[in-house]
């Protein structure tokens, strides 16, 4: 048994001479830096809810006289929206999935008339895409990518159709600026598959996310998108000719992520079978979420507290 031990010490030795702590210490750490660049971003960009309901209960004389808050209907608005996105940030790319939905809808309820529904959002995209990084700067990075995206929607239209569509982009792409969070121009294929037989469409698009900090506490956030449709497969009088949708917030931070958020939202778009543009603008006050977290870092301080435990314990 001494003779074992004696032969196991002697291997030992022999390798901490080969392999000394410091040199395996460069070895682990490198590795395990190497990791660190690949980092997993989970990006709660926005949890919205806006909420109220007025209920009145009244005799007609207050409605005849127009008492004040007496004379309106039973009204309940409501509004969700979600934008979340995941993010493996590697050396020379980035791959991100993201899902964002939003509902909107008012419900008026008429003392004497049949109660009505009118949605004044809904709306669901999945998306997925590569953004290669080939040209990078202090604040940000710049190069070509490619999406790819489904979008449809909660609940079907009067005719019982319901919108889906599937798009493939490909353009150039800035990211992770100081005040630009992300600015794209590409090129856009969409086979919409809202009616049968499906149609093809080309586009081109500009999008934007961006954001101005007032100060620590209060920044400004402007998100959008302008899509002009160049071609179609066949004619349908629904089919868009252009889009336009842009949404500015005042994010004033509460605590913790959580912000009350004055905001306007417009959209502007035209569709084939009108001779005039559309518009929808929207405004209010949201109580909003969003935070990020940067899964691979934490997991990375995680393992470097072991090893340097473990390497004090060796030497």
């Amino acid at each position: 048994e001494n003779l074992n031990n004696t032969k196991e010490d002697s291997s030992l030795s022999i390798l901490k001479q080969i392999f000394p702590n410091s040199y395996l210490e460069d070895v682990i750490t490198g590795f395990i830096g190497g990791v660190e660049e690949t980092l997993l971003k989970i990006d709660i960009r926005r949890i919205a809810i806006d909420f109220s309901n007025t209920t009145i209960n009244v005799s007609d004389e207050y409605r005849k006289f127009g008492t004040n808050k007496f004379s309106g209907d039973n009204t309940t608005v409501a509004s969700l929206i979600a934008d979340f996105a995941l993010e493996h940030n590697l050396a020379n790319s980035r791959i991100t999935n993201r899902l964002y939905a939003e509902y909107g809808l008012i419900i008026l309820n008429p003392k004497y008339e049949a109660t009505t529904r009118n949605e004044t959002a809904d709306n669901v995209i999945f998306s997925t895409g590569y953004t290669r990084k080939v040209l990078l700067f202090e604040n940000g990075f710049l190069g070509p990518f490619i999406d790819g995206e489904y979008q449809s929607e909660f609940t079907k239209q009067d005719d019982g159709s319901k919108n889906q569509y599937l798009r493939y982009k490909a353009g150039l792409r800035f990211l992770d600026g100081k005040y630009i969070d992300e600015f794209y121009f590409a090129g856009v294929g969409e086979i919409d598959l809202t009616y049968k037989p499906s149609s093809i469409k080309g586009a081109i698009e500009a999008g934007l996310r961006a954001k101005t900090p007032i100060n620590d506490d209060i920044r400004l956030i402007y998100q959008g998108f302008m899509r002009q449709y160049v071609g179609y497969s066949r004619f349908r009088e629904s089919d868009l000719l252009h889009n336009f949708s842009l949404s500015v917030r005042l994010d004033v931070s509460i605590n913790n992520g959580l912000a009350f958020s004055p905001f306007i939202s417009t959209r502007f778009a035209r569709i084939r079978g009108a001779n005039s543009m559309g518009s929808n603008i929207f405004t209010g006050i949201s109580l909003l979420f969003s935070s990020s977290i940067n899964a691979i870092s934490n997991i990375q301080g995680t393992q470097d507290a072991k090893l340097n435990e473990y390497f004090q314990s060796i030497q």
